[in-house]
């Protein structure tokens, strides 16, 4: 099985700082593999991994697809002098900002879940992710049959350097029938496509039940939280609330 992580990698000159805001290296917007941030085939890495997997499987798929567009964005860019970028201006920004591999991470748990887990480097990430609550105990990788790896699961490195998200191979499923019929609809609305797929209650209340059952917890209708919830939507994995 072809497992895919994505990740902030390196800037446009081979450096970690000093380059050109936004990625100057991306060729394609749709899975882009050598952008500053970008997808790859998993690897082993020389220091080994640790998986840091999230309790909740919607939440796991959701920091997947925040990690899936962060690497197609050519607005984000690698520099570690500005790595905070990110954390204000998120994933789907269309302003040039920059990133580093443990600031792209935080930014995708903090789209994916509404929650902000703070600032943290691949030295002490294991130790902050676990404070949060949203993620179940550190395990060390040792192969797919021994230890297999799943959509949205995080990968960083056993002594500091480097940290990865899992976004394709390997899907946590859960049960089908928690899950709204996927959208197939052009509408932009949220509140249309919800009423296309069954919804008779789209109220700004019910939204916000169904948003926090998909690990939203601070939802309140603005058009980014609709945007991806209407992203899950069209991909089948929104869960009812």
């Amino acid at each position: 099985m072809r497992i895919v992580i994505g990740s902030a990698r390196i800037d446009e000159n081979g450096k970690n700082s000093g380059g050109k805001v936004g990625d100057n290296k991306q060729i394609s917007s749709t899975n882009d593999t050598v952008g500053e941030v970008s997808l790859q085939c998993m690897y082993t890495h020389s220091k080994g991994w640790c998986v840091i997997r999230p309790i909740d499987i919607t939440v796991a798929n959701n920091i997947a697809y925040a990690m899936k567009i962060a690497c197609d964005n050519k607005h984000i860019g690698y520099d570690q002098s500005n790595r905070l970028g990110i954390i204000i201006h998120g994933v789907d920004t269309v302003t040039d900002t920059e990133c580093d591999c443990s600031s792209l991470v935080r930014a995708c748990i903090k789209t994916a879940t509404g929650k902000d887990v703070g600032d943290f480097t691949t030295g002490n990430e294991k130790t902050c992710l676990s404070k949060s609550k949203l993620f179940e105990k550190p395990f060390a990788y040792v192969n797919q049959k021994s230890t297999p790896i799943y959509n949205g699961d995080i990968l960083v490195t056993k002594t500091r350097g480097h940290t990865a998200i899992v976004v394709s191979g390997n899907p946590r499923i859960s049960n089908k029938t928690n899950f709204y019929p996927k959208y197939t609809g052009t509408s932009k609305s949220i509140v249309n496509a919800l009423l296309s797929v069954g919804e008779k209650n789209t109220s700004i209340k019910q939204r916000k039940k169904i948003a926090l059952a998909n690990g939203f917890k601070a939802y309140s209708g603005k058009a980014n939280e609709n945007i991806f919830m209407l992203s899950l939507l069209k991909r089948g994995i929104l869960k009812k609330g």
